[in-house]
């Protein structure tokens, strides 16, 4: 069971990412420094799905899957193959995290996370298309930069998408068209492989970050 006293999603998010922006492998680092800083950052990951009140485990047993999890009105488990290199290890976590933050909290559900290579025939393109969402944004989170994703994805439901009231450079206008361009980023990324590449560059990050800030009040959370 979720801990009662656990905090939301949105927090958790905001609490975890620091962390793992700190433990970022430096481009030049070597392979040891690489298996070292993503071994921590699996633990970290772990570490906080499981104050959070989710079950976690690892299995030997896993040989098609990365992963996979269970969540319910009971409850949420999660399953890691125990034989992943650091790097998967910790991203199979992160996407844990992320798709803990994309449902409701409420409905049953469960999802598979395949090894490459291994998705099965029936995928739809749909399911193929969530997949590569979830991967884009567990990267991001794994990286400590949330900011290369549409936040709202990620906040939803837990968050609105618009201010309360009148902001910006456009007064009013502002809410019903921030709000709008939030909606089409978070279209867009979960269906084009091309924009979740996009969305993580640096200038599209300033520029989002940007035209929120005119858009919005001050002082309001980011998330484009």
């Amino acid at each position: 069971m979720i801990a009662p006293d656990a905090p939301d999603i949105g927090t958790l998010l905001a609490t975890v990412t620091p962390r793992l922006a700190r433990l970022a492998t430096p481009p030049a680092a070597d392979a040891a420094t690489m298996g070292r800083r993503d071994l921590e950052r699996a633990r970290v990951l772990c570490r906080v799905l499981e104050e959070w009140g989710v079950s976690c485990r690892e299995s030997s047993d896993l040989t098609v899957l990365e992963a996979f999890g269970v969540a319910s009105s009971r409850g949420v488990e999660i399953t890691v193959a125990a034989d992943l290199a650091p790097r998967a290890r910790a991203l199979a976590y992160a996407r844990c995290l992320v798709r803990l933050a994309l449902g409701d909290g409420g409905a049953f559900a469960t999802w598979f996370d395949y090894r490459p290579g291994q998705a099965p025939g029936h995928c739809t393109a749909e399911e193929r298309r969530g997949a590569a969402a979830v991967d884009s944004m567990a990267r991001a989170l794994l990286a400590g930069r949330l900011e290369a994703a549409p936040r709202y994805l990620l906040a939803a439901p837990h968050a609105a998408m618009e201010p309360d009231g009148p902001s910006g450079l456009l007064g009013g206008c502002s809410r019903a068209l921030l709000g709008g361009l939030h909606r089409a980023s978070s279209a867009l990324y979960w269906r084009s492989d091309s924009y979740q590449a996009l969305r993580a560059s640096e200038p599209m990050v300033r520029l989002t970050a940007g035209v929120h800030a005119l858009l919005s009040l001050p002082g309001a959370p980011r998330a484009a």
